[in-house]
């Protein structure tokens, strides 16, 4: 093992080392990163939830590359407003798309959007947020787990023949879903015992899980990986956990910080990866570190199983009672 192997061991162990800026510049210092240069010319992209932090940060680096991104939120004014915005970091260009991933209406509505405009080279996951109101989307499933699983399980699942061979579709998930494992049966929280945090590692905990299950079955036609950013100083941290934002300010990484390997990702595909691997500052990382978080494939394979049961449960009740 390298010397450099051994200091990522060290700070991977540490976990605050790992998670925050120092881990970041550590490890970008140590291992001569260079900001990614691929030509990105004649690529088309959707990033969701793109207007701010992470989102934002993704969507601008794929411009500067020569990307056309498609910029999304759930207000369209506000999409186009940063889209005009991230297009000037040229030479690429972007444009607004309005989209709610956890209501399946929205999501179908961007999906034909997207399609129209031709083949797909990037699908990148970001939109989400963490919210201590429990709450329920139209079809009656709480809006954390519609947001960042559901909806975008079913986006991918309906775009899936508009990917071209060699397409990268990431997502971004959280360290926090290290906290739990993947029980499908328990993955939905109720109003009576919802906690936002554990419902937002839940539902991160379910990506990646679904990654690891979706990449090597997808592979080689698309490349599907999941990272995780650290701890980063983002608006939806700011609203989610203002205590621990208070606590860690001054460790949290940046935007561009968090979004670097996505970013590296989405530009190369992480190169030599197995498909489906769980990055962390352009390395694969272990996806349970705790004995009782561990996964088995048919507990994978259940999660697979119920997304495809309530997509095709919600697309079933838009068409006998569309919005």
């Amino acid at each position: 093992m390298q010397p450099i192997d051994v200091l990522d061991r060290l700070l991977e162990m540490s976990v605050v080392g790992s998670f925050t800026k120092l881990g970041y510049r550590a490890r970008a210092r140590l291992e001569h990163w260079e900001a990614p240069s691929t030509d990105l010319s004649g690529q088309r992209a959707v990033v969701t939830g793109a207007t701010s932090g992470l989102g934002r940060e993704t969507a601008e680096g794929l411009v500067r590359l020569g990307a056309e991104v498609l910029v999304t939120s759930r207000d369209r004014d506000r999409a186009d407003d940063a889209a005009g915005e991230i297009g000037a970091a040229g030479p690429g260009s972007a444009a607004g798309l309005a989209l709610d991933t956890s209501e399946p209406a929205s999501v179908m509505a961007a999906v034909e959007q997207i399609i129209a405009g031709g083949p797909l080279d990037i699908l990148i996951h970001n939109a989400g947020a963490l919210s201590d109101e429990y709450r329920t989307n139209s079809q009656d499933m709480e809006v954390t787990l519609a947001s960042h699983l559901a909806g975008p399980y079913l986006m991918t699942r309906e775009l899936r023949a508009q990917l071209r061979r060699g397409a990268r579709v990431l997502w971004m998930s959280s360290g926090g879903m290290y906290t739990q494992k993947l029980d499908v049966d328990s993955l939905e929280m109720g109003a009576h015992e919802y906690r936002g945090a554990v419902a937002y590692a839940k539902a991160k905990r379910a990506q990646v899980e679904l990654v690891r299950h979706l990449g090597a079955r997808w592979a080689t036609q698309v490349i599907m990986h999941a990272m995780h950013p650290g701890w980063v100083d983002t608006p939806g941290v700011e609203q989610g956990l203002p205590g621990f934002r208070t606590v860690m300010g001054p460790l949290l990484r940046s935007a561009d910080q968090g979004a670097d390997t996505m970013l590296w990702l989405a530009a190369t595909g992480g190169p030599g990866a197995d498909p489906g691997s769980f990055w962390l500052d352009r390395r694969t990382r272990g996806i349970s570190y705790l004995p009782f978080t561990a996964t088995e494939d048919a507990e994978r394979a259940r999660l697979v199983d119920w997304l495809d049961r309530v997509c095709d449960e919600a697309l079933e009740r838009l068409r006998s009672d569309p919005v």
